[in-house]
């Protein structure tokens, strides 16, 4: 007789089906203790030995941490006091959940992958500012800023039309796409041509991130998880698909032209021909880079692979620190605890790469010790004081998720966590802040002494807590804070409650909230159409909000010309009272005011629609007040004098709620003094 299939018998269902009973209740049983598992980085207690995705890591790639017991016992002396103002009440903390979790600790970015893309930045920056001498940081940094929140813009903008129209979901999936000669675009219609081609790599990232959303609560929940998870499928920093018709790259081309920049070893200025040329190159590059930094996240993963259960290798001698973020103080010990540490001191944080693994055996003396000179490790530095502070962030957000999680556990992935968002935020500040503190600008804060301000004459009432727009894990000063990388990105380790532009009728609440964004104009101009939309929402529902934005003062000098002239005029005395030698050093004009001009001519549009709908607007002379360093946590001094005017514009949702307004102008003015002296 022919032997029956199990398909077709009765006994072999009944023992599959034990076997996916016993199956479903080991992944039960592991389940509770996944965390501390993926927490036990270096092997110390809490764990099984089955570590964080050890069995799916290539052989080849595996990492091998070591026993450290001084790492182990690093900062066990407690959670210090950090500078963070708790503005919220206890009933009100219960109800502010961030717009995401918090991502887990198996979460953390892969450091390779980050070091990667900081160099790649790092390139593209050396780029431009070689091509075009005398061009300075921030130009690059306004070009990166805006051109990804243009691309995020576009996702935005395709989610929200398949809500509308599921027809054009449809489109996109049927819509094969097209190689060689048909991939072309003819000379009359490239631009548009580029732009669908963008659009179709764009939308083949949403339905990638669409297979896995759940639309069970509603459609435009759904579109938001759509979202967010197709921003966890493009990079963080650099845009994808950039293209010469783009508002940023126009802007950056004016930039150029307006500097009067002059070409490498010639006296010839640069034209607007040649400025579209250097810019059509670097967005060249960029989508190459994109490219580069995907591939290399598609080789070793998107998160950071501990590999702490694998076995180590018998003949393998020392002690084997490869994937692991280690932290030195100045005194040379790494057990320095936080008692011992002052602020003003310097933490190292060293992490070494893991190389490719060769049969110890097979090679001589000599040859070992090459391949152990090769590794060095890549060192980045933090001051004591926001190291400090980021572990209280750190702390308090996963100190309560899970009590098998152990001190040590959890400082070895915050030495993880803080390394990468060390390296994170040098690269959206144009990847030179490590080597010689170049960028950064973009992400300097008010004092602490303004919030004090702002709490007096704002917070008055219980429900009136306080809210900053734009902040990061360095700077951020209120224990409610927005930021550029939220969950499930790296911002989410530290507190983060999410992306200020998805703050919405839903999650809007009564208090204050500080604004202080990046001076760039596409950031500007968004910010500037969300805070009207928001006020207008808490008019129509009776909620008490306060806005205070804090920006350059922008205003296009309409009187270039006579300034033109009493520069001249100015010049010309200067040159009688010097030598002749100083003559021609005199002659040269300076291009600060046009580049200035330029700028701010981008950026009007937003201010004058802040301006119009404000109930109050103070102006702050330069000079006359100062910041906090963006680059606060690498530099040895953290304030500096304000080179430009400043505007604090306060938008009210209720005109009733008034102020005297001049004692609070007197108080914001000596808040904001500068102490770059002190």
């Amino acid at each position: 007789m022919p032997k029956s299939s199990g398909s077709s018998s009765g006994p072999p269902k009944k023992k599959k089906r034990k076997l996916d009973k016993k199956q479903s209740n080991k992944k039960k049983s592991s389940s509770q203790s996944e965390l501390s598992t993926v927490c036990n980085i270096t092997g110390i207690g809490g764990g099984d030995g089955q570590g964080l995705a050890g069995d799916n890591i290539d052989d080849i790639w595996g990492n091998e941490l070591d026993c450290l017991n001084e790492l182990a016992t690093a900062q066990a002396g407690g959670s210090p006091s950090a500078n963070i103002k708790d503005t919220t009440s206890a009933e009100e903390s219960q109800s502010l959940t961030p717009q995401n979790p918090p991502p887990t600790l198996k979460e953390i970015p892969n450091l390779r992958v980050e070091l990667a893309r900081h160099l790649q930045v790092e390139t593209l920056s050396i780029f431009l500012l070689q091509a075009c001498p005398g061009l300075r940081m921030p130009t690059f940094e306004r070009w990166l800023m805006d051109s990804k929140l243009e691309e995020s813009d576009r996702v935005q903008s395709i989610a929200e039309n398949w809500v509308t129209d599921p027809s054009s979901k449809l489109h996109f999936k049927n819509q094969k796409k097209k190689y060689g000669r048909a991939a072309l675009h003819s000379e009359e219609n490239a631009t548009q041509g580029r732009e669908d081609a963008r659009r179709m790599k764009e939308s083949r990232i949403l339905l990638d991130a669409d297979k896995s959303t759940n639309y069970s609560e509603g459609n435009q929940l759904g579109n938001d998880r759509l979202v967010m998870k197709a921003r966890t499928l493009i990079d963080p920093v650099l845009p994808g698909n950039p293209l010469e018709s783009d508002p940023s790259s126009t802007r950056l081309v004016d930039e150029i032209v307006a500097n009067k920049l002059k070409l490498n070893k010639s006296d010839e200025t640069i034209t607007k021909e040649q400025a579209e040329q250097i810019v059509s190159e670097l967005l060249s590059r960029c989508s190459e880079s994109v490219k580069e930094i995907q591939q290399l996240q598609n080789r070793f993963g998107t998160y950071q692979q501990f590999g702490f259960g694998k076995k180590r290798n018998k003949n393998s001698s020392g002690s084997s620190t490869s994937g692991l973020v280690r932290a030195e103080w100045p005194s040379g010990d790494s057990t320095t605890t936080k008692k011992s540490s002052p602020d003003d001191s310097v933490c190292s944080l060293s992490y070494i790469t893991t190389k490719k693994k060769t049969a110890s055996a097979s090679l001589s003396s000599d040859n070992k010790d090459e391949a152990q000179k090769k590794t060095k490790p890549f060192i980045v530095k933090v001051n004591g004081q926001h190291y400090h502070k980021l572990r209280h962030l750190f702390d308090k957000t996963y100190m309560s998720t899970d009590s098998s999680v152990t001190k040590d556990q959890m400082t070895h992935a915050f030495h993880a966590a803080l390394f990468a968002i060390i390296i994170r935020y040098s690269t959206l500040a144009g990847a030179q802040q490590l080597n010689d503190l170049r960028g950064g600008g973009m992400q300097g804060a008010i004092h602490d002494t303004v919030f004090d301000c702002f709490t007096k004459w704002f917070g008055t009432s219980p429900h009136s807590s306080g809210t900053e727009c734009f902040a990061s894990p360095f700077n951020a000063n209120i224990a409610h804070y927005y930021s550029a990388f939220p969950s499930p990105d790296i911002d989410g380790f530290f507190g983060s409650q999410g992306d200020f532009f998805r703050l919405d009728a839903k999650t809007l609440r009564p208090g204050w909230y500080e604004a202080n964004p990046p001076f760039s104009p596409g950031v500007m101009q968004k910010m500037a159409k969300h805070l009207i939309e928001l006020l207008d929402i808490a008019r129509e529902r009776d909620i008490d909000v306060t806005f205070i934005v804090v920006i350059p003062s922008c205003q296009v000098d309409s009187n270039s010309s006579k300034d033109g002239e009493d520069a001249s005029n100015e010049r010309k005395k200067k040159k009688k009272r010097k030598k002749q030698k100083h003559d021609s050093e005199e002659d040269e004009p300076s291009n600060t005011n046009a580049l200035t001009n330029a700028i701010h001519h981008s950026a009007l549009s937003s201010f004058n629609m802040l301006v119009k709908n404000c109930s109050s607007h103070i102006v702050l002379s330069k000079r006359d007040h100062g910041y906090v360093e963006g680059s606060q946590h690498l530099r040895p001094t953290q304030f500096k004098e304000s080179q430009y005017d400043t505007s604090v514009i306060v938008l009210r949702s209720k005109s009733c709620a008034e102020i005297d307004a001049e004692a609070f102008e007197a108080d914001l003015r000596e808040a904001f003094k500068s102490r770059h002296l002190i």
